[in-house]
């Protein structure tokens, strides 16, 4: 008797089971389209291009063009150039003594997009892309669009060969999945996609992208035929934000770009200062962190880079989320001083 009640309670087991699993299956085929030869998922909808993000809200109506490239800073030391703005002493010695206990190479730069004002630690000092990368390739292909050389519908079909490892959602996707140019930018930037950052690479190559980082002026960030990473520095990843700044002004494909970067899936802005909008490309590397982009505080937009190695006493990440809280607290005393 007893075995035949187990039997029973066995059967009911696997019967309810099944109809859960049936359910579940049903539910997300209403939201996914559904590959049975490969068991992945991916969203039905499609991208959504709110262009919410308006630039002039934080700006007078000039843009000021800033000579990042020729600034003169001495390195190693916490420098303030074209401003009288004094640090206070109780924040200098405090950020030193953090950089100093870290222990690994870290980097920071502040460039004030309203008066020119920059603030400046290691700007020159060489470190891995990581991601960050995605957002000067993207402002390249982004300027092409705005002057009609390349389409933005345009289609590109995901092969194997465009298989990277790493962030991204298009690695669930089948092979042979259509994605437009805007698509793929999209997802380089908001979910820091590689197979995303690597077709349009392939697509697109360096030449002219290249061309654009030496009419800039920047010392690094340069692509290969073969390597979509690089290296950066501060500076190099400060003069892309301006122009990426100027960008948003110039056509209604520069704030579509700037809407993208300013609803990342990875900001460590918003982890440190959630009040304030951001634009941003992170990376996070084998040897470095690194975060890159704009605050937008309606008194000083400015641009904000801080970078760390790893290997330090704490965590790279850690180190950068320190290093964007005393940018912070930098900006608020500038603020108090004008």
């Amino acid at each position: 008797m007893r075995r035949e009640f187990n039997i029973l309670m066995c059967i009911s087991v696997f019967l309810c089971f099944l109809l859960v699993a049936t359910i579940i299956t049903v539910n997300l085929k209403e939201t996914y389209s559904f590959s049975e030869t490969q068991d992945t998922f991916r969203p039905i909808e499609p991208l959504n291009y709110n262009n919410n993000f308006d630039v002039s809200d934080f700006t007078g109506s000039e843009i000021n063009t800033i000579d990042i490239a020729s600034k003169q800073y001495i390195n190693g030391t916490i420098n303030v150039v074209d401003s009288n703005f004094k640090i206070s002493d109780a924040l200098m010695t405090k950020i030193m003594n953090s950089i100093n206990s870290f222990g690994a190479a870290t980097a920071f730069y502040i460039v004030s997009l309203d008066d020119g004002m920059t603030i400046a630690y290691n700007v020159d000092k060489q470190f891995e892309t990581a991601s960050s990368i995605k957002a000067p390739y993207a402002l390249y292909l982004y300027k092409e669009i705005a002057n009609g050389t390349i389409d933005k519908n345009k289609t590109i079909t995901y092969t194997n060969s465009d298989y990277k490892t790493g962030t991204g959602i298009i690695k669930n996707s089948d092979e042979g999945t259509d994605y437009t140019v805007e698509d793929l930018i999209k997802y380089s930037l908001q979910e820091s996609d590689n197979i995303a950052h690597n077709m349009l690479h392939k697509e697109f190559g360096v030449s002219g992208y290249n061309e654009m980082l030496r009419n800039l002026g920047t010392k690094y960030l340069y692509l290969a035929p073969n390597n979509i990473w690089s290296f950066t520095s501060a500076r190099s990843s400060a003069l892309i934000w301006q122009e990426i700044y100027k960008f948003s002004y110039e056509s209604q494909e520069g704030i579509n770009f700037m809407n993208i970067l300013a609803n990342g899936k990875y900001n460590y802005f918003k982890e440190i200062i959630p009040n304030k909008p951001s634009a941003s490309k992170t990376g996070f590397a084998s040897k470095d962190v690194i975060e890159t982009g704009i605050v937008f505080d309606k008194k000083n937009p400015y641009i904000a880079i801080a970078v760390a190695n790893k290997g330090g006493s704490i965590g790279a990440y850690t180190e950068v989320l320190k290093l964007i809280n005393y940018i912070n607290d930098i900006m608020n005393e500038y603020e108090s001083y004008k």
